[in-house]
C-alpha cells in the first residue's frame, strides 16, 4: 500500500497533536519547571510543523507553509535540547535556537513560490541534525546520564540527528531526485519515524518530569531543622554559602565557628544513650543562645555544630567562641551529675580564608580538631594554626 504525502502529513499531525497536547496540558495544570516548559515548547513547535506541512500538502499554493514548518521544526529540536540542558541544571541557549529557526525560515521563504518541497532544505537538515545531536549528547551528561528513563530520549534524538545528517549528505551527493533521497530517506520514512519517535519521546519525558516533581515534593516535605532546632547539614551548606556570597558582595567580614562537643563517647558510655541525648540537647541550646541572633547554626555531625555569622568588628569570631566556651562550662545538666559540658572550638574568618564555604569550613574544622587533640575545652584560631605550620614560622 502506498500512502500519498497528504495522508502521511495528516497521520503525522494527528500523532504529534495528540502527544503534544497531552504533554502541554499537563504542564499547564502542573505549573511545572523550566524544563517542562521548554519541552512543551518543543511539542507546540512540532504541532505547528505538522499543521504547516499539512497545509502545503493540501494546497501547494501556500508555499510559505514550508518556511514556517521548517522553522518550527528547528524550534522543536532546539527546545528539546534546551530542556535537556535545563534538566541537568545548565544554562539554556534559546537564543541560538531562535536564530537558527529564523535563518531556516528565511532560507526556505527566499525561494518564493517556485521553491518547491525542498526549499531551503540544506539549512533545515543541517540545523535539525546539529540541534538533535546536541540534545542526544546532553542526555549523557549530569542527571540525565544517571537516569535510565532518559535512554528513550537518547535514542529518539540520536535517530533524528542521524536521519537529518543523512538527508543533508544525500541532498548534495545524490540530489533530490535520487532513489536514496526520495524513497530511502524521503517523506514517508521521515513521517513514520516521526510518529514512532514522538510516542517514545512523550513517554520518556513524562516519566522524567514525574520523577523530578516527586523529588521536589520530597525536598519540600523534608524538615529543614533537626530535633534540636538547628539547621540540618544539607540546608546549612546551602544557607551558609548564600550568606557568604552576599557578605562578599557587601565586603562584610564573616566568621565560621566549628564546635565539637568533648568526651561525647565517654558520656554515652557512663550515663547511657538517653542521657547522652539530653546532654547534646543542652549543648545545642547553649550554642543557640550564645551566638548572634542572625547566625546560621547547623548540626553537621554527632556533637558537631557549625556557626556562620557576620563579624561586627575584627576579632568578634574569637570573642564569641571564647564566650561560648565559658557558657558551656556553666551549663548544668542534672541528669548527668559530675559531667562538665566542654567543647573544642575552631574559628576561621573570611579575612584569611576567603568567602568559599568549603575551604572556610575545613579550616575551622581543622582548628577544632587541633583544639580537641590538645585536650579540649579551648578555642583555636584557624589562621594561627595555619601560620604555625609554615617552615619559616618562628
Amino acid at each position: 500500500m502506498t500512502l500519498d504525502q497528504q495522508t502521511l502529513s495528516l497521520a503525522t499531525g494527528i500523532v504529534v497533536l495528540t502527544a503534544g497536547l497531552l504533554f502541554v496540558v499537563e504542564t499547564v495544570f502542573r505549573r511545572d519547571s523550566t524544563t517542562s516548559r521548554l519541552w512543551s515548547l518543543g511539542y507546540l513547535a512540532g504541532i505547528l510543523t505538522a499543521f504547516s506541512y499539512l497545509l502545503w500538502a493540501s494546497s501547494p499554493s501556500m508555499w510559505w507553509a514550508v518556511a514556517v514548518g521548517n522553522a518550527a521544526f528547528v524550534v522543536s529540536a532546539g527546545a528539546i535540547w534546551n530542556g535537556n540542558r535545563s534538566y541537568n541544571g545548565r544554562r539554556s541557549y534559546v537564543e541560538v535556537t531562535l536564530l537558527l529557526a529564523v535563518i531556516t525560515g528565511f532560507a526556505a521563504g527566499i525561494a518564493g513560490p517556485d521553491g518547491g518541497d525542498w526549499a531551503g532544505a540544506p539549512v533545515w537538515f543541517g540545523s535539525v541534525a546539529v540541534l538533535a545531536g546536541f540534545g542526544a549528547a546532553e542526555t549523557w551528561r549530569g542527571a540525565l546520564r544517571k537516569d535510565v528513563n532518559a535512554r528513550g530520549l537518547s535514542v529518539v534524538l540520536t535517530v533524528e540527528s542521524l536521519l537529518f545528517a543523512a538527508r543533508f549528505v544525500t541532498y548534495f551527493v545524490f540530489g533530490t531526485s535520487s532513489y536514496v533521497f526520495t524513497d530511502v530517506l524521503g517523506t514517508a520514512t521521515a513521517s513514520i519515524l516521526t510518529m514512532v519517535l514522538m510516542v517514545v519521546a512523550a513517554v520518556s519525558m513524562s516519566v522524567l518530569r514525574s520523577e523530578t516533581s516527586f523529588a521536589h515534593a520530597r525536598r519540600r516535605s523534608t524538615p529543614v531543622f533537626t530535633a534540636r532546632r538547628l539547621v540540618d547539614d544539607q540546608s546549612f551548606q546551602q544557607v551558609a554559602a548564600d550568606r557568604l556570597e552576599r557578605a562578599h558582595n557587601h565586603d562584610e567580614r564573616v566568621a565560621l565557628l566549628h564546635v565539637d562537643l568533648d568526651d561525647l563517647e565517654t558520656i554515652n558510655t557512663a550515663f547511657g544513650r538517653s542521657v547522652a541525648d539530653l546532654v547534646i540537647t543542652a549543648y545545642a541550646t547553649t550554642v543557640r543562645n550564645g551566638t548572634p541572633t542572625s547566625s546560621v547554626i547547623g548540626e553537621v555531625g554527632a556533637g558537631r555544630i557549625s556557626i556562620v555569622f557576620t563579624e561586627a568588628q575584627p576579632g568578634a569570631g574569637l570573642s564569641t567562641a571564647t564566650a561560648l566556651r565559658r557558657a558551656l562550662l556553666d551549663t548544668d545538666i542534672p541528669e548527668a551529675p559530675g559531667a562538665s559540658l566542654t567543647a573544642s572550638i575552631g574559628v576561621a574568618t573570611t579575612e584569611h580564608f576567603g568567602y568559599d564555604l568549603e575551604p572556610l569550613h575545613q579550616a575551622a574544622r581543622r582548628a577544632a580538631d587541633d583544639a580537641s587533640a590538645a585536650g579540649g575545652n579551648r578555642v583555636s584560631d584557624a589562621w594561627l594554626l595555619e601560620v604555625s605550620k609554615r617552615p619559616d614560622w618562628r
